[in-house]
Formats: C-alpha cells, structure tokens, sequence
C-alpha cells in the first residue's frame, strides 16, 4: 500500500532498491551509455564495442538491485563488488571509444566522472559492510525485517 500524496508530491514507493541513489545513479548512467551507443557508426568494431559497453554499464544497476536483495553482509558485498568491476570496465570501454575516435573527449568525461562517482559509492558501501561483518553485525544484510511489501 503506497503513502498518500502530499501536496505536490507523487506517492512514495515501497522500500526497494529502486529507492536507493547508488542504484539510481547507476541506471542513469545505463541510459547515458545508450544514448551515446545509439550514435555510433554501424561498422564492426563501433557494433561490438558499444554492444560491450550496454553490457557492462547495465550491469551496475543490475548487480547493485541483486546484492539489495541478498539476505547475508557477504552475498550483499559480493555484488555490489561485482558492479563495481563492470564500472571500471564501463570507464574503460569509454576510453576505448574516444581513442579509437568514435566519442569525443566532452562525452567521455561527462561519462567517465558518473563512473568515478558510482565507483567511490560502491567502494564505500563495500567497505561499510566488510566493518559491519568484522564487527559481528546480524548476517542479515538489513536488520530492519523484510523491507519489501508482502501484503500480496
């Protein structure tokens, strides 16, 4: 059951993933890449390229709504590790299209900085939760209860 509307304001969501910035962070910049891989030249390697690119930039938001839903610190951890590797490969992909001409250095930067950024938020988050495992935190990744709508 959603919140009712205050004034001006649009319902607010069940707790999800979806509410998290990191994940919204991510998936901004999923559709930045699409964009900028929807202008490319049609030949081979500008196709494969971009087509690693999509890949790579779309699993961040992917990976961190996994790791969201994980019941341990550990498998929560794990893939928010695993978002992080596909943000540095997004970086490199990037730098690989303005080498190899097919984006100019403004789109690479602007692209590149979101990547710096969702990479220093994930490498934060992963280590708040390697302190909180070290610390004997419950294995539950939030102590909270369920925080997803079960009244289905």
């Amino acid at each position: 059951m959603t919140e009712p509307r205050t004034q001006n304001q649009e319902p607010r969501e069940p707790y999800s993933f979806r509410n998290l910035i990191l994940w919204q962070k991510a998936q901004d910049l999923a559709l930045a890449v699409i964009g900028v891989v929807a202008k490319l030249p049609r030949d081979n390697a500008g196709q494969i390229i971009g087509r690693q690119l999509v890949a790579s930039a779309g699993s961040i938001g992917a990976n961190i709504a996994e790791g969201h839903g994980r019941f341990s610190l550990a498998a929560h951890r794990h893939h928010l590790s695993i978002a992080k590797g596909s943000a540095c490969e997004t970086d490199g992909w990037l730098d690989l299209l303005r080498r190899a001409g097919y984006v100019d250095a403004n789109t690479e930067g602007r692209i590149h900085t979101d990547c710096v950024e969702i990479i220093r938020m994930l490498t934060a988050k992963i280590r708040d939760l390697e302190r909180r495992e070290e610390v004997g935190a419950p294995r539950a990744a939030r102590g909270d209860g369920s925080p997803y709508d079960t009244n289905l």
